[in-house]
């Protein structure tokens, strides 16, 4: 049976001199692993669509449960996260991430475009403070994705909309506006500024195309990580070599106190 997706290739496994898996992320299928046989030859035609995100239409053939690339037609490479060790170990942290927490064979709705989204922001991202910020709304849209949206409308108690300070708590996805917000709690909570919190409400609430585009200070962009994170990893109960990875070769935001 011949199958025609588009996909963006998430993970890659060499066998043997040639050829190699693929992981590729469909939103057909979720994650399916194909053989591409041949794909490292120079002058394979499958060898510009085999690396890693890679994002092409693929024409698989599947034989029980096993996947093989027939052939693929490359739609676009994000080749430029090669160019900076930084956006590379980002990339493949999102690569990572997508890789190990989306189902297989269950269809995603607009994951790949979602995906391809993310590495063009990451790709284009002019600053440390800006990379902060895709990799924020990778993490929070991702969770919803997946499945755990935070209700970031307005106040749990009162339903206040703004506040000077709103206390966010990652562990209920909830948030409380200062009038409300029981000061002795002993679990974990943020405190967002309006800056933050609307950032959050844009990653959250947006459409895709405008989920990774919002102002926010450098300042805000290393809370805003820090607190994207937390709730990603919490969320879904894993770590990520790649995010190690990427946090260990950074360079820090400098935030300027002017």
């Amino acid at each position: 049976m011949l199958v025609t997706y588009d996909g963006i290739v998430v993970g890659r496994r060499e066998i043997g001199e040639n050829s190699c898996f693929l992981d590729i992320l469909t939103d057909e299928q979720g994650i399916i692993e194909a053989t591409a046989h041949g794909a490292k030859k120079l002058n394979s035609s499958l060898h510009g669509s085999a690396g890693l995100f890679s994002y092409a239409t693929f024409c698989l053939s599947k034989n029980r449960e096993r996947y093989t690339v027939n052939s693929a037609k490359p739609k676009r490479s994000f080749h430029e996260l090669g160019s900076d060790i930084e956006k590379l170990a980002l990339g493949s942290y999102f690569a990572q991430a997508v890789k190990f927490c989306t189902p297989q064979e269950q269809a995603q709705d607009s994951l790949v475009r979602f995906f391809a989204i993310a590495l063009y922001e990451a790709e284009t991202a002019q600053t440390s403070a800006r990379l902060s910020c895709v990799r924020s709304a990778f993490e929070l849209r991702f969770s919803c994705m997946l499945g755990y949206r935070p209700d970031l409308r307005g106040c749990c108690n009162c339903g206040g909309f703004e506040h000077e300070d709103m206390f966010f708590l990652p562990d209920s996805g909830e948030i409380f506006c200062g009038d409300c917000f029981d000061r002795s709690y002993g679990g974990r909570y943020y405190v967002l500024t309006p800056e933050i919190l609307s950032a959050m409400r844009n990653i959250v609430y947006a459409q895709l195309n405008r989920a990774f585009r919002f102002p926010l200070s450098d300042s805000g962009a290393a809370l805003l990580e820090k607190i994207t994170e937390n709730y990603f990893l919490t969320r879904t109960e894993r770590t990520f070599t790649a995010l190690e990875y990427f946090k260990g070769i950074r360079q820090p935001v400098i935030i300027d106190k002017k």
